[in-house]
């Protein structure tokens, strides 16, 4: 399979992959312009029988930097799906490059800065508040680099560490905040042009989905060429122990065991829970996957140089800029022909070990 190096070839891609898989394709554009003066849209599929009862939805491009991966794992699972396979009650959904502006521009976030993942709260409530986010705001967010910064970041990470505690000192760098517009995992006032175009594809089409099998597509933590499972619900929850049998035989590794303290951060925004929010009759079972590139500490100086490259001080065109540029693509889309490979074979593997569960789920409900 060809790994795309473009939006507009990622899009493409998938809209003919989905097309001969038997997709019926959507699309919708959203307010900005591509690197290249493209127009941009999110573009969905939907392969099997509408208003299916069981779903399997795959999600790429919520970081848009990172949507290069996702889009190839999805395309990977269309080319090897048998639509026939389904049956009469059970289809797939795939949601393309949930932020095309990132992808396009090469940005984790979209254009007002928000960070998608950070963006699926109900902002019909007071927003949630991360106070501690403001201690460590003007350090993480300079207005200009230097070669120090990243080795000050990692001291200030581990003083915390000692005075808060892991778990408290994550969230703070990692947690999602609404308070800083110009800062990192900023999570927006109001809901997104993605936000609102993915509560549409929900309203659209999982009006009468009752359980559900759910992939989301990241890069960057985890070790290299690994699967990262993300896993949102509580241990020993039953759902947590249908996905891991699901997946038991993809050397999955889970985010306790990513975070060297063994603790997780208290992330807010997350995509998953805000579906859970908008379709509370869906049952689901899943997590956000990432595909390790890169160290957890070179990780998070990724998110920094992304923040600096479009809101940093400094000229255009620097040897400087053109290092932090590469650093950036390494951590979100490595040119290693043999990580690509891998992501290939994972998401091929885990949508299909996914969808294999997601029958045998429906296949119980049936006896």
């Amino acid at each position: 399979m060809t790994y795309a190096e473009s939006y507009a070839e990622a899009r493409d891609a998938f809209r003919a992959t989905a097309s001969a898989a038997g997709g019926r394709l959507a699309s919708a554009s959203i307010p900005a312009t591509g690197v290249e003066g493209e127009e941009l849209t999110i573009d969905w599929a939907v392969i099997g029988p509408r208003n299916a009862r069981h779903t399997l939805l795959s999600i790429s491009g919520v970081h848009g930097a990172e949507g290069h991966a996702g889009s190839a794992a999805q395309r990977a699972f269309a080319a090897a799906l048998d639509p026939h396979d389904l049956g009469d009650d059970c289809n797939v959904v795939i949601v393309h490059a949930l932020n095309p502006w990132g992808l396009s521009h090469g940005h984790r976030v979209d254009p007002d800065n928000v960070d998608l993942s950070r963006n699926f709260g109900d902002f019909g409530v007071p927003l949630r508040s991360n106070p501690d986010y403001a201690r460590i705001h003007d350090i993480i967010c300079p207005d200009h680099w230097d070669a120090d910064l990243p080795g000050r970041v990692a001291g200030l990470f581990a003083t915390l560490s000692a005075e808060w505690g892991a778990a408290r000192t994550l969230t703070a760098f990692t947690g999602g905040q609404h308070s800083h517009a110009d800062g990192l995992g900023f999570g927006g006032v109001r809901p997104s042009p993605s936000h609102r175009i993915f509560r549409r594809i929900v309203e659209t089409e999982l009006g009468r989905c009752g359980r559900m099998a759910y992939l989301e597509w990241h890069t960057g933590f985890g070790d290299y060429g690994r699967p990262l499972v993300v896993a949102l619900d509580a241990p020993g929850s039953a759902v947590r122990v249908r996905m891991a049998d699901w997946w038991a035989d993809q050397d999955m590794q889970t985010g306790d065991e990513a975070f060297e303290s063994g603790e997780m951060p208290d992330w807010s925004g997350l995509l998953l829970p805000g579906l859970r929010r908008l379709a509370p009759h869906i049952e689901i079972v899943g997590a956000p996957i990432e595909i390790g590139t890169v160290p957890n500490l070179e990780a998070f100086e990724a998110v920094m140089i992304d923040r600096w490259l479009r809101l940093g001080v400094g000229p255009e065109d620097t040897a400087l800029r053109r290092a932090l540029q590469a650093k950036l693509r390494a951590a979100y889309n490595p040119a290693d022909p043999a990580w690509r490979a891998r992501v290939v074979d994972i998401g091929r593997a885990m949508h299909m070990s996914a969808l294999r569960g997601l029958r045998e789920w429906r296949d119980e409900a049936r006896c």
